[in-house]
């Protein structure tokens, strides 16, 4: 069961020179217990599509559309107040990329993780003891729940963000580039945590990374994405050992292998212009299989019941 549907998803932010076309007519689902990862190069629209999800919209707002589903409840009808409380952190939380930037610098660590219950008209000391167990369940010592975020290194913050998106157990978890500041050593902790909760409490997860190593380490399906669409979106397996779309085997081609003969390869040219992009399918400048179909925009194929790929290249033969 789809815990999470949508469908035709857009998010323009309005500039001098016309709307940033950040996410564009992004439809996927995510199922119950779940870990869909969404991979990409910087600057594809991963942060605006979770901020899209979230509704977390900034001023410079063009166009906001589609329908995005939540254990069937269209959440696009909601007005901003009733998403506020009724969903944001309640139903779908988010550990936000850089934990410094999520903790409050001047209240301990013990309180952030227990205001959200005690905002939602819980008991004080119910809140408490629900926060000193979360940070339990991260690995976190109990001496810091009295500590302030300076207090704490890198990995400890991090686990102190993902026990407060859980404070108040929501069904979709969004992790928004969740280990990017932090060390290897670190990195496999978290991952580690990450897989643990998923497997334990059957949270269903948006995992953003521009790392597919790393998100392939938990996520069952993935979503890649260019230039604000989704080019292929398919089961890990598939995704990983067979990718269809051009986009798709140039990222994997990138990455790095312990065991292989070739080296890495880069990506050639820069990726499009969200205000200009091009016409027709919008990796065709630095597609090397791109041909006259390409002038015009592809459809999505669907190339098997698990795996789906935005490219002419899947057309069928005339």
């Amino acid at each position: 069961m789809a815990i999470l549907e949508v469908d035709s998803l857009r998010l323009y932010y309005s500039t001098e020179r016309g709307p940033v076309r950040a996410v564009d007519d992004v439809s996927f689902t995510i199922g119950e217990g779940e870990a869909l990862g969404v991979v990409g190069e910087s600057g594809c629209g991963k942060t605006s599509l979770a901020s899209a999800l979230m509704r977390l919209l900034p001023r410079n707002l063009a166009s906001y559309s589609g329908s995005v589903k939540l254990d069937g409840e269209e959440l696009m009808r909601l007005s901003d107040e009733e998403f506020r409380s009724r969903v944001r952190w309640k139903k779908m939380a988010m550990v936000f990329q850089g934990a410094m930037n999520s903790l409050n610098p001047v209240l301990r660590v013990g309180f952030q993780v227990a205001e959200p219950l005690i905002a939602s008209g819980g008991s004080g000391e119910e809140a408490k003891r629900t926060a000193r167990e979360l940070l339990h369940q991260v690995g976190l010592p109990p001496e810091v729940y009295g500590r302030f975020p300076n207090e704490l290194s890198g990995g400890m913050k991090q686990r102190a963000v993902i026990a407060m998106s859980l404070v108040l157990s929501p069904a979709l978890l969004i992790l928004d580039e969740p280990t990017s500041a932090l060390d290897v050593s670190v990195q496999a902790q978290v991952m580690n945590l990450l897989k643990r909760l998923k497997r334990e409490r059957k949270i269903s997860a948006l995992f953003i990374t521009h790392d597919i190593a790393l998100a392939s380490d938990i996520c069952d399906r993935f979503a890649v994405l260019y230039s604000g669409q989704i080019v292929e979106l398919g089961d890990a397996d598939d995704i990983l050992i067979h990718p269809k779309h051009p986009y798709t085997q140039k990222l994997l081609s990138s990455t790095p292998r312990l065991r292989s003969e070739s080296e890495p390869e880069f990506i050639p040219g820069v990726p499009p212009d969200l205000v200009n992009p091009p016409s027709g399918c919008r990796f065709r400048p630095r597609c090397p299989y791109a041909f006259e179909p390409c002038t015009r925009d592809p459809p999505i194929y669907s190339l098997s019941a698990s795996q789906a790929s935005r490219c002419w290249l899947h057309q069928s033969p005339p």
